[in-house]
């Protein structure tokens, strides 16, 4: 395995073809897209746009509760509003309660700044707050939605007067709702129709830009993983509605793009109506391709401006932030050393996976961004700063032993910091992506 970066991102550049206005969205990810991993991904993309998890409002900001405990709800996500410094965020929120809704968006913006607030309206699981009251269950209830809508918009006019300062009002759905997997067919047009229908009222209500995920959302039967799998993908579905809503609703495509070149090809082709992209199992699975989206959303291409130790740097920068968290006093500290440590153990994975590509065994995938030499100069920054975090924790614990196989000293380190069981989790769920 030969292949430097430099070469590889220089076959991706989009060349004198980019569009300045396609950015790539990471997508919102239960149980993962807190701020550590949020960090981590700004210091490998900072043009990317990322998202919070869903902020479901019971858990935030429920009826028995005052402003102060969403505050609080906030700061244990965000940090303290004078500290904040994330950029090109977008706050999901789950909600079917249109009255605390625009309270919660009213205090939210007071304190901190957002690309957008989103009403997730695509999400099928019923342990993420969907298919009982919310989540994908409002695109059977298109008035609601447009009332949610509405409470988002007067919520941004009540904590911002200025209209130029306000971030964007969105929507996040899928292409179509079955109650069950029985129900599950193709798509028709009586389908296509309702859609429509759905994006026109909560355009009307304050929306101007949905994102759609390419596949129909199924209520119950299928689980959370299969929901993201099972369903069929259907790509011209998504391009038919951008089209119909051109110049109007911003549409960006989610669901099924699992590599750059799929990315590189999506984003080239100039004659298509979709505004940008957004994945989520892939920026886990992978989360150094980042580095590669940025060169797409730049078309930087040349040695100038792609250097080997990008990812490195960023690497470095994201484990100077998890020390700066973990040195905090224990009052003020939000993260525990697994939410710290999580991001670390997706990069070691991907770094294993490269190491062990074989282009036989999956000629389906992209060849990997970095030689041997870089992956094992990547394996130094993450071992050296996992010694870092151990001494930060170290009480008398017990530490890694030194062992040779680099990876293995890594996966040992993290296991003593994040535990075991919690490791083994993470193993599963990634196998799942």
């Amino acid at each position: 395995m030969q292949h430097n970066i430099l070469v590889v991102l220089a076959c991706l550049s989009l060349g004198p073809a980019a569009r300045d206005d396609l950015r790539f969205h990471c997508a919102p990810m239960q149980c993962y897209t807190n701020q550590p991993l949020r960090k981590l991904f700004h210091f490998l993309s900072p043009s990317s746009i990322k998202w919070t998890e869903m902020e479901k409002l019971d858990d935030i900001f429920p009826k028995s509760k005052s402003v102060d405990y969403l505050q609080t709800s906030l700061e244990k996500r965000l940090g303290p509003p004078q500290s904040y410094d994330e950029t090109n965020l977008v706050l999901q929120l789950g909600s079917n309660d249109p009255d605390r809704l625009k309270v919660c968006v009213e205090h939210a913006v007071q304190s901190y700044s957002f690309r957008e607030i989103n009403l997730n309206c695509g999400c099928p699981a019923i342990e993420s707050g969907g298919a009982s009251t919310y989540g994908a269950s409002l695109m059977k209830q298109p008035q609601l939605t447009g009332l949610l809508v509405d409470s988002v918009k007067r919520g941004l006019e009540a904590g911002i007067s200025s209209e130029s300062d306000r971030p964007n009002v969105s929507v996040k759905c899928r292409i179509g709702l079955f109650d069950d997997a029985e129900q599950m067919r193709p798509l028709e047009e009586g389908d296509y129709n309702y859609l429509k229908e759905y994006i026109t009222t909560i355009h009307s209500a304050g929306a101007n830009h949905v994102v759609l995920h390419a596949r129909p959302a199924i209520l119950s039967g299928l689980s959370p993983v299969k929901n993201r799998i099972i369903p069929t993908l259907d790509y011209d579905f998504v391009r038919s509605i951008a089209t119909d809503f051109e110049g109007k609703v911003d549409i960006t495509l989610n669901g099924g793009i699992t590599k750059l070149t799929q990315l590189k090809t999506l984003q080239s082709d100039e004659s298509s109506p979709i505004s940008t992209y957004m994945a989520g199992r892939w920026t886990l699975r992978r989360p150094l391709d980042l580095v590669g989206v940025e060169a797409l959303a730049k078309d930087e291409s040349s040695a100038s401006l792609i250097e080997t130790n990008t990812i490195s740097t960023a690497l470095e920068n994201y484990i100077d932030y998890t020390l700066s968290m973990t040195t905090l006093p224990s009052h003020k500290q939000r993260f525990t050393t697994a939410d710290l440590c999580l991001p670390l153990y997706l990069v070691a994975e991907q770094l294993k996976d490269d190491w062990d590509y074989d282009e036989e065994d999956n000629p389906s995938q992209d060849a990997p961004l970095l030689s041997y030499d870089e992956i094992e100069s990547l394996y130094d920054v993450i071992r050296d700063g996992i010694i870092h975090l151990q001494d930060c924790h170290n009480k008398g614990g017990k530490k890694a032993k030194n062992s040779n196989n680099v990876y293995k000293q890594i996966s040992t380190s993290i296991k003593c910091l994040a535990g075991t069981k919690v490791v083994n989790k993470w193993k599963r769920n990634r196998a799942e992506l």
